[in-house]
């Protein structure tokens, strides 16, 4: 739907455009001449609805506008808000029944700018500079949710403020078209948002901090955006259609995830999580990649500081999926995260050339699986795990329960008390090869059928043997190694060990 458009060009003695803006936009609105108030006292929706068309930029100048109900533009061609230096905020908000706003100054839908819609998006939007002023108690709703086939362009968004209405987050954004392109840059809200039980809104959970919708089918660039304490999750990825690549930015302490990615050949790369409140009874992790293919998580930090589930989880959905020059630090020795679970359907894992640094009793990386010849390989290569972990409850570094895996030069050193081991291996057919072990129990615990060690060097911190053989795992290898202390056999069948050294331990 399009409206007659005031043209009233902006001043430059007001606000400075770009001048690829003002070649790029036929109208180009300044807000205060058209009429809207900047001292934040009057609602500018009528301003904005008057003026609202193809072909326009709306600029605002620097000062404080208030908004009491959202503006809904569809089909759009070429729209553009631009306001480096001004702050939008909200009216009263009293009541909220399923995510409308029913009593209070504001009302009607919880939005300020609904852009497009999943049946009638726009092209070519601008979206750039605004801050969101969300510190006034019960204060915050949808700032932006754009749906365009093409040409999304979203930049320095800042909502201040917790949000704590207990209704839409801040963001949504799709791109419609599989051959159109979006960028999403220096997007932040990091003061989060409230849980809906603490609020008088009835969003499940709580609000996402930027939602990418599901049917979002183009290639979506999220560059060095920052999000707090989201109830949901932080950046939700929550279809697999198209692909996002998240590059930089800092996600903190979200509710499920505070990065949670879908889609074919989708990243998250440069990038800090960083989770350092724990939320008694709600599930928490770093990243979660739930479903796709050739996934990518690259030269990223994941710091977590609790007993949280994981810093990083690949989900069944996941055909393929590689981390790389990632560091992960799991503190805390009371409560311990997990550092990297892989799920026990999921496809092809690989994770190289990372560090794995784990404080309290957990798994630094545990690979799940059903143990059958078609189980997906899980790779490891070129991995350091350290740090003091106890054993006490997960007594193992490494839990394999997956077969055909590859783990190549790792080096693990867990010095740690109560038992704690390099890896336990309790599915069949997964080869070491390289790398050195070091722990204070048996570095390796065998339980798998037709493990094979090749080149490796293990040690117990007391004495004990390198490797612990059972009777569950039958034809055992071992080649060209060195085992401190030797090994002991519980009676492994077809067990064969060539050219191995075994010095005292």
């Amino acid at each position: 739907m399009f409206h007659p458009v005031n043209n009233v060009r902006a001043s430059s003695m007001s606000v400075e455009i770009p001048q690829t803006y003002l070649d790029r936009f036929e109208n180009i609105v300044n807000v205060v001449e058209a009429g809207a108030d900047a001292t934040g006292n009057v609602p500018i929706d009528d301003v904005l609805s008057q003026n609202v068309g193809n072909d326009t930029l709306f600029v605002f100048p620097e000062g404080r506008y208030l908004m009491n109900q959202q503006l809904r533009e569809t089909g759009f061609e070429n729209l553009g808000f631009y306001g480096p230096n001004a702050t939008v905020t909200h009216g009263t908000i009293d009541a909220i029944e399923d995510k409308i706003v029913t009593a209070g100054e504001f009302s009607g839908p919880s939005r300020f700018f609904r852009l497009g819609v999943i049946y009638a998006p726009g092209r070519d939007l601008l979206f750039e500079g605004l801050t969101f002023d969300f510190t006034a108690p019960q204060s915050g709703i949808r700032a932006i949710e754009a749906y365009v086939t093409d040409g999304l362009e979203v930049r320095d968004i800042t909502i201040t403020g917790q949000h704590d209405t207990g209704t839409f987050g801040p963001a949504l954004f799709s791109v419609t078209a599989a051959n159109g392109t979006g960028i999403i840059e220096r997007f932040k809200a990091p003061d989060g948002a409230a849980y809906t039980e603490d609020t008088i809104g009835d969003i499940d959970l709580g609000p996402t901090g930027m939602l990418i919708d599901p049917y979002s089918a183009g290639t979506l660039r999220i560059v060095d955006c920052e999000l707090g304490r989201f109830p949901d999750n932080g950046l939700y990825v929550s279809g697999a259609n198209g692909t996002v690549h998240v590059e930089g930015g800092t996600y903190k302490n979200s509710s499920i995830s505070s990065v949670r990615l879908k889609g074919y050949g989708s990243s998250v790369r440069g990038t800090t999580v960083v989770i350092d409140e724990f939320v008694q009874g709600i599930s928490q992790r770093g990243i979660r990649l739930d479903d796709g293919s050739n996934l990518r998580i690259e030269d990223t930090t994941v710091s977590i500081t609790g007993p949280i589930e994981d810093a990083i989880r690949v989900l069944n959905d996941v055909e393929t999926a590689a981390i790389r020059d990632c560091d992960i630090v799991l503190n805390d020795d009371g409560g311990c995260a997990r550092g990297i679970q892989i799920t026990p359907d999921a496809g092809r894992v690989e994770i190289l050339d990372s560090t794995i640094e784990i404080e309290g009793s957990n798994f630094a990386v545990y690979v799940q699986g059903r143990n059958v010849t078609e189980d997906s390989t899980v790779l490891m290569k070129n991995i350091s795990i350290t740090g003091p972990a106890p054993g006490e409850t997960a007594r193992e570094a490494l839990r394999i329960e997956r077969a055909n895996g590859r783990f190549e030069n790792l080096a693990i050193d867990q010095p740690g008390e109560d038992y704690r081991r390099c890896a336990e291996i309790l599915a069949d057919d997964n080869l070491f090869v390289g790398g050195t072990y070091k722990s204070t129990h048996h570095p390796f615990i065998n339980k798998g059928n037709r493990t094979r060690f090749d080149d490796i060097t293990a040690q117990s911190y007391s004495g004990r043997q390198a490797i612990k053989l059972y009777s569950e795992g039958t034809d055992v290898v071992i080649m060209d190694s060195v085992l401190y202390g030797g090994y002991t056999d519980k009676g492994a069948e077809g067990f064969v060990v060539d050219n191995t050294e075994m010095p005292p331990a």
